[in-house]
């Protein structure tokens, strides 16, 4: 039986070996903690059914430059990376590793924001004869552009574990629109121009709350209404949400209409936080959505 390690390589993404908050640890108990959080970091924290957050090792590097062919050209490999990492036994081919790796990158975009990216995931034989076997390429994570970075704290991977869960749990054969969400927000993640992100996040809200084939005003207004119902708190919050689904679906309109040039008028020299605050709605949207 053949035995393969799985490997992908995440872009953009950190976790800091920091003392958050204020604390009355002893120098000697400060350096005790690094090393634990460091030990850790080699060591691979396990996220579910075996896949593994850790640094690259030097292994790994050597393990992915010992491709007989070359490794894509959007790939850069450093020192300093994060992987996820699994060992498996089996066909090389059999690809559910590769897909709970996806989910892994989804549940840590849906987290919260910053951009992180894990486009390849590489099968290494380790068996045999060292080398390397082959790759899986999802081409929806395309990494056009790269934005905020991405930093995980340890704090922070409970909260990881949980969404993970939730997304491997999901018959997303059976749950059709939220999966077209799900899909649609990974697209919005990787556009580059304002307007792109836009349409695409557009089409993520109609999948989550128009049930039926509307338009217009009552596809608007079913947006509006589901999503404001889904996350406000209070009617002051869903009344903020709903005035601000409104007009992105206005600004959807125009751009989706030939009108751009409106949009300087709508929401300024292309507000910096328009598409962020809507890209958070989704993102709530679908965690909600996800139990």
């Amino acid at each position: 039986m053949k035995k393969y390690k799985v490997i992908c390589p995440l872009y953009n993404f950190q976790i800091p070996n920091v003392l958050l908050g204020p604390h009355k640890l002893s120098p000697e108990e400060v350096m005790n903690f690094f090393k634990e959080q460091e030990k850790k970091l080699v060591e691979g924290i396990n996220l579910v059914d075996g896949v593994k957050i850790r640094r690259i090792s030097k292994e790994d590097l050597e393990d992915l430059k010992s491709m007989f062919f070359p490794l894509p050209s959007d790939i850069r490999l450093s020192s300093n990376m994060f992987v996820l990492a699994k060992c498996i036994t089996g066909d090389a081919h059999e690809f559910k590793t590769a897909q709970i790796m996806g989910n892994v990158v989804l549940a840590m975009r849906l987290l919260k924001s910053g951009y992180v990216s894990g486009s390849y995931v590489f099968y290494v034989l380790i068996s045999e004869k060292r080398k390397m076997d082959s790759w899986v390429w999802n081409e929806e994570r395309r990494r056009e552009t790269w934005g905020l970075g991405y930093a995980l704290n340890f704090d922070e991977i409970p909260a990881l574990r949980k969404i993970v869960e939730k997304l491997q749990g999901v018959d997303f054969a059976k749950r059709k629109r939220l999966h077209l969400a799900c899909k649609r927000f990974e697209r919005a993640y990787e556009e580059v121009d304002f307007k792109d992100q836009l349409i695409d996040l557009m089409i993520a809200f109609e999948a989550l709350f128009v049930r039926r084939e509307t338009a217009g005003s009552s596809q608007k207004q079913k947006i509006a209404n589901g999503c404001s119902d889904l996350l406000g708190r209070n009617e002051e919050e869903k009344e903020e949400i709903k005035c601000f689904l409104l007009k992105a679906r206005y600004i959807r309109d125009l751009i989706a209409h030939g009108a751009e040039y409106k949009l300087k008028d709508t929401i300024g020299k292309y507000d910096i936080d328009f598409v962020p605050k809507l890209e958070d709605y989704l993102r709530d949207s679908i965690k909600k959505l996800l139990d």
